[in-house]
């Protein structure tokens, strides 16, 4: 049914993106270092491109309409919570860009990079407690 392996190895890779952003945004000292994060950003947005598709339009709708009313009620509520994060996601990617506005702006960007990045990392582990648990049951029972 679903590749929740596939979900897990996008989110790592996720993170270890976001992890590079972060540090190497905390000082940058000119524009090929500023082109660099707007590289990796690039990299972050095609990753999660089609992971948040995969997730928003396949997974948390099928969980949404589960038969069992407890994973209906855990689908709704987390898709309730997070399920904007890919607008936001969006929004402030493109905001970013463009190096030349990230290295005028450097404080600005670390404080909206932290906000967004800490939304993404409270989504991923939610759903590696919440989420993937309940997709793999119900793989599981529809395979017996």
């Amino acid at each position: 049914m679903w590749r929740i392996a596939q979900l897990k190895s996008q989110h790592e890779a996720c993170l270890a993106i976001v992890q590079d952003i972060q540090s190497r945004s905390t000082h940058i000292a000119d524009r090929p270092g500023a082109v660099e994060i707007t590289l990796m950003l690039a990299r972050l947005t095609g990753i999660l491109r089609i992971h948040l598709a995969l997730e928003d339009e396949i997974l948390y709708p099928a969980l949404r309409k589960s038969s069992h009313p407890r994973t209906a009620e855990i689908g709704e509520r987390a898709w309730r919570e997070m399920g904007g994060l890919a607008d936001v996601f969006l929004d402030f990617v493109d905001r970013w860009k463009r190096a030349d506005v990230l290295l005028a702006q450097q404080a600005r960007f670390r404080s909206e990079s932290a906000e967004v990045f800490t939304a993404l990392a409270q989504r991923i582990d939610m759903e590696h407690r919440e989420i993937y648990p309940l997709a793999e049951q119900i793989a599981a029972t529809r395979a017996a």
